[in-house]
C-alpha cells in the first residue's frame, strides 16, 4: 500500500484498515451501517481538502485509490505497479493494490492458475476457442453469473476497504465493482486500464466512468461493444499502457552507448534480448538455437528469465557447453529499461505490457510464435502499426535478425528514434493518474 509516497504493507484480507496504514482496527459495523459511516468520514475528510489546478477547472479531493487486479499474466500487476508509483506522487492520496484472488479460499486461485498456464502450454487452441466465445454475444451470461458471485465473496473487502475510487486493470475486478457499485455503492469512481492492444469485451461494464486505452482504434472498439451491449457510450482516453517511471526516460545515443559498456557488450555485438520466459511461455532453448545459423555470428542473446529458476539452470547449461559467451542469462531484473534501451532487439511474447515496454525503449520488437487468442489480436496491431514483426520458427526469426544485423549503426539509431516518438507512451501512467484524480 501507498500513502502520501510512502510505501506500506497493504491490509490483509480479514484486516480492517480505514486510513490507510493504520491497521489492526475492527470496523465499527458491517455492510450497509460500515458503508455509510465510511462515507460520511470521507466527506468529514475532503470537505476542506479540495484543489482546482485540474483539467479544466475540475476539483481534486484527497481520498483513497483501490487499484484491482488479477494474477493472469503479469503485465496486469505491471500496470498496476505503475499505476500505484504515479499515483503515490499525490500526498493527498491513499493508495492500495488489490488481488481478486483473494477473494476466494487460496487453493481455489491456485487451482484456476494452474489450469491456466498447462491450457496455454499444451492446448493453445483450447484457450483461442474460449477468447473467442468470451468475445461472442452469448457469454455474457457467464459473465454476469461469475460477477455476482465473486461481488458476494469480494463485498466485505470492498466494504472494509471503502475507497474512493477503483481502478481496474482486468475483466474480473471490473466486473465485480461494476455489479458492487450498482447494488451498494452508486457514488463510487470505477475507471478501467486496459492493458493490451485489443478490448476483450468482458472488460465492459456498466457503471464504467472511464476507459483507459492504448490507441484510438480502442477506444472506438469499447464504443461499439458498449452500444452492441445496450450501454451508453462511456468516456474513453487515449493515455497508451501505464507504465513504470523508468520507462518514461529518454535515452541519448550516448547514453545508450554508456549502458552498452555497462553490461560489458562490445560495440560490433549485435545483442538481441529474450524477455517474457519467466512463465514458461516463450520456448528460449528453442529460439537460442538461432545462434548457430550462418550470418548470424555478431549475434549475441540475453535471455531474461525473471524468477523462473529452473529455466534458467537450464539455459546456464547450454551457455556453459554450446553457447559460450555468445550467450547471457540474466534472472529476475529491476532494469529492464535499461537492457530494453541498450538491446539492439527483443524477442517477445506479445503480452501488452511487455510490447508497451519495448516501445516506449525504442527497441524493434520481434514476436515470437504468439498464442492465438488475445496474443494474436496483439501480435496483429503491433505488426501493423507499431512495426513489429513475427516468427513462427527459428528460421524465421533468423531472416528477420539477419536482416538487422545488414543495417547500419546509424540507420537503427535513426529507427529506435523514430518507433519512440510514434508509439512510445513512457508518460501514460502519469496521464492516467492525471485524470483519474479528477474523475
Amino acid at each position: 500500500m501507498i500513502s502520501g509516497g510512502r510505501y506500506l504493507p497493504a491490509a490483509s484480507f480479514f484486516d480492517y484498515n480505514t486510513d490507510c496504514g493504520k491497521k489492526g482496527r475492527k470496523p465499527p459495523f458491517f455492510g450497509m451501517a460500515g458503508r455509510m459511516m465510511a462515507k460520511q468520514h470521507r466527506n468529514s475528510v475532503t470537505k476542506n481538502t479540495e484543489r482546482h489546478d485540474g483539467p479544466s477547472g475540475l476539483t481534486q479531493k484527497t481520498g483513497k485509490v483501490l487499484i484491482l487486479s488479477a494474477p493472469i499474466g503479469s503485465g496486469h500487476r505491471m500496470a498496476s505497479q505503475a499505476l500505484a508509483e504515479a499515483l503515490a506522487e499525490d500526498p493527498r492520496l491513499c493508495v492500495e493494490q488489490g488481488d481478486v484472488f483473494r477473494f476466494f479460499p487460496q487453493w481455489t486461485g491456485r487451482l484456476a492458475l494452474g489450469v491456466y498456464g498447462w491450457v496455454l502450454r499444451h492446448c493453445p487452441s483450447l484457450y483461442a476457442a474460449s477468447y473467442r466465445w468470451g468475445n461472442g454475444g452469448g457469454s455474457l451470461w457467464v459473465r454476469n453469473a461469475l460477477n455476482a458471485l465473486l461481488c458476494r465473496l469480494g463485498k466485505a473487502y470492498l466494504d472494509r476497504e471503502a475507497p474512493d475510487i477503483v481502478v481496474s486493470t482486468h475483466a474480473t475486478p471490473t466486473g465485480i465493482v461494476s455489479r458492487y457499485k450498482r447494488l451498494w455503492y452508486p457514488e463510487l469512481r470505477l475507471a478501467v486500464v486496459v492493458t493490451d492492444f485489443t478490448v476483450h469485451q468482458w472488460l465492459v461494464c456498466p457503471g464504467v466512468d472511464t476507459y483507459y486505452v492504448a490507441a484510438p482504434e480502442l477506444a472506438e472498439r469499447v464504443r461499439e461493444l458498449a452500444a452492441r451491449n445496450g450501454l451508453a457510450s462511456p468516456r474513453v482516453l487515449v493515455t497508451g499502457i501505464p507504465l513504470r517511471k523508468a520507462f518514461a526516460r529518454p535515452y541519448s545515443e550516448a547514453e545508450r552507448t554508456v549502458l552498452r559498456h555497462h553490461y560489458g557488450w562490445q560495440d560490433g555485438d549485435f545483442v538481441c534480448l529474450a524477455a517474457g520466459g519467466g512463465d514458461g511461455l516463450l520456448p528460449m532453448e528453442e529460439l537460442c538455437a538461432v545462434l548457430n545459423r550462418p550470418g548470424l555470428e555478431s549475434l549475441r542473446i540475453v535471455a531474461v528469465t525473471g524468477r523462473n529458476g529452473r529455466l534458467r539452470r537450464r539455459l546456464d547449461g547450454l551457455a556453459r557447453t554450446a553457447y559460450g559467451g555468445r550467450l547471457t542469462v540474466l534472472g529476475f531484473r529491476d532494469d529492464m529499461a535499461d537492457l530494453f534501451t541498450a538491446c539492439d532487439a527483443v524477442v517477445s511474447k506479445a503480452g501488452g505490457v511487455s510490447a508497451a515496454e519495448t516501445l516506449a525503449c525504442g527497441a524493434p520488437l520481434l514476436i515470437y510464435r504468439p498464442l492465438p487468442g488475445q496474443e494474436g489480436r496483439n501480435a496483429a496491431f503491433l505488426t501493423s502499426r507499431c512495426g513489429a514483426r513475427t516468427a513462427a520458427d527459428t528460421e524465421a526469426l533468423a531472416d528477420l535478425l539477419r536482416s538487422d544485423i545488414a543495417k547500419g549503426a546509424a540507420q537503427r539509431a535513426g529507427e529506435r528514434a523514430a518507433l519512440r516518438r510514434r508509439c512510445g507512451h513512457g508518460d501514460a501512467a502519469s496521464l492516467v493518474a492525471r485524470d483519474v484524480i479528477y474523475m
